[in-house]
């Protein structure tokens, strides 16, 4: 199963691609906080929909839902974990795959999972001149056309892939 996942030798971080069902969309969010590409389809989306585009797009489908980790085709793509909240979570997912907290931090949007750009000097006018002195990247996603910055809140969520990443190598 280790070859799905990662191309590369076992020492070396995964790039992976994922998928998180409706039960894991919050560890999904993190995972694009830490720069991964997260799909997440809508709730309610048929566990033979999300194994066949998880297939189909190279992902990795994590999900909490037993049912859908004995479906027939779900062996080669599918991740159970047996967590229960985002902490363990985190571990349980950091022990099964190479996961790397500190891998491209935000660089996707949050919202639509778009590689962000940096942003022009038209888009930063629309940033509130408070974080406009105190942030120096600004950043927005071509697709939904939402801004980032560096506001108090991106110190701790950094902090907190730090400590993730910190157990994950321990």
């Amino acid at each position: 199963m280790r070859r799905v996942f990662c191309a590369s030798n076992a020492t070396e971080r995964c790039r992976v691609k994922f998928l998180c069902d409706e039960m894991l969309k919050r560890l999904g969010q993190w995972l694009r906080i830490a720069g991964y590409d997260v799909l997440m389809l809508p709730d309610g989306t048929a566990d033979r929909v999300l194994i066949e585009a998880a297939a189909q797009q190279g992902r990795v489908l994590l999900t909490r839902d037993r049912e859908m980790a004995q479906h027939p085709d779900a062996a080669p793509v599918v991740v159970l974990l047996e967590c229960q909240d985002l902490e363990d979570c985190v571990a349980q997912l950091s022990h099964r795959l190479p996961i790397d907290w500190l891998y491209r931090p935000f660089t996707r949007c949050l919202n639509c999972n778009t590689e962000l750009l940096e942003a022009d000097a038209t888009r930063r006018q629309r940033v509130p001149q408070k974080a406009l002195r105190l942030a120096s990247n600004i950043v927005y996603c071509p697709s939904c056309d939402q801004l980032y910055w560096e506001g108090s809140h991106v110190a701790r969520m950094r902090e907190r892939l730090r400590k993730w990443e910190q157990n994950a190598a321990s």
